[in-house]
């Protein structure tokens, strides 16, 4: 599993900086998709998240059903973006607040560089996430 990496959004005016993301622990979510709890840093400007603070941590997850976050093999890496929250029942998905990517170099995420090839779901369906909203 890679230890550290780098987020952006190509989506979200909020992720669109380049933040460094090293993980913090792999989660299981409850509909059994493999997830990973990440520092931000810098962190990522959360007013008006309600995070006047900035938001340190976030919880990410692949954005395709077909593609596993613990063992995906190629960058860049199509992720959600979700705030950790322990008020959620267990049995409840975390909600997603963005759509970004992940990358190997800090570089390739300022440049949105596509070099690496995204799963077969992925180039057939571009806007066809997995079943959880952003």
């Amino acid at each position: 599993m890679q230890q550290l990496f780098f987020l952006s959004s190509m989506d979200s005016g909020q992720f669109s900086s380049v933040c460094r993301c090293e993980v913090l622990r792999p989660i299981e979510l409850p509909n059994g998709h493999h997830a990973l709890m990440v520092s931000c840093d810098p962190p990522v400007n959360g007013q008006e998240l309600g995070h006047p603070l900035g938001i340190g941590e976030l919880l990410l997850w692949s954005r395709f059903e077909d593609e596993d976050l613990w063992t995906f093999p190629t960058f860049p890496h199509f992720v959600q973006i979700c705030l950790p929250d322990a008020d959620l029942p267990a049995d409840a998905m975390p909600p997603s607040i963005a759509w970004g990517e992940i990358y190997e170099t800090e570089a390739d995420a300022r440049s949105h560089e596509m070099d690496a090839r995204p799963s077969e779901r992925a180039r057939r369906n571009p806007d066809c996430p997995t079943k959880c909203a952003r």
